[in-house]
């Protein structure tokens, strides 16, 4: 996928469609099974979904589906990242060109505000003593799980975005 120029469009024959969600899948109930709890490992399923959520429910669940909200969070997620000293510039700016070349949005939608989004962050069911958590990566495959994000570093990424 990175050398090409666009999606290419073998990705979209049914039988190649099929065996990628059915290793998505296996790989997906790997995860839950080893953390049954989620005490720690299955975390890394929650990437992008934080900011995601508050996009989804911000825009009434219409405006964009599931994948590419949480798409829109992975972006976000990537560059808070960045701002932290988690991750480099180099590999967000690659996360975000192979979301790109998918045809996932990897911009918040233009209604929506940074202050209401960020308001809607907190009542995101990983909440936790008022505190958001975020699913970070620290490099492409590797995430941290995180409560010590600050709300202006939150504003100033999805001010990037918009």
């Amino acid at each position: 996928l990175e050398q090409a120029s666009r999606l290419d469009q073998r990705y979209l024959d049914p039988e190649l469609l099929q065996t990628i969600l059915t290793r998505s899948c296996e790989a997906k109930a790997h995860v839950v099974s080893k953390d049954e709890k989620e005490a720690g490992l299955r975390a890394i399923l929650n990437y992008g979904h934080t900011i995601g959520h508050a996009v989804e429910s911000l825009t009434g669940y219409r405006l964009v589906n599931h994948g590419e909200a949480v798409a829109i969070g992975m972006v976000a997620a990537g560059q808070i990242a960045v701002e932290l000293g988690l991750w480099t510039q180099a590999e967000c700016d690659r996360q975000h060109a192979l979301i790109q070349k998918t045809g996932l949005p990897t911009q918040i939608p233009a209604e929506l505000d940074v202050e209401a989004i960020v308001a809607t962050l907190q009542t995101d069911k990983k909440v936790e003593a008022g505190r958001v958590r975020f699913v970070l990566p620290t490099q492409i495959g590797a995430v941290k799980v995180t409560d010590q994000v600050p709300s202006e570093t939150v504003k100033q990424v999805l001010r990037q975005l918009q």
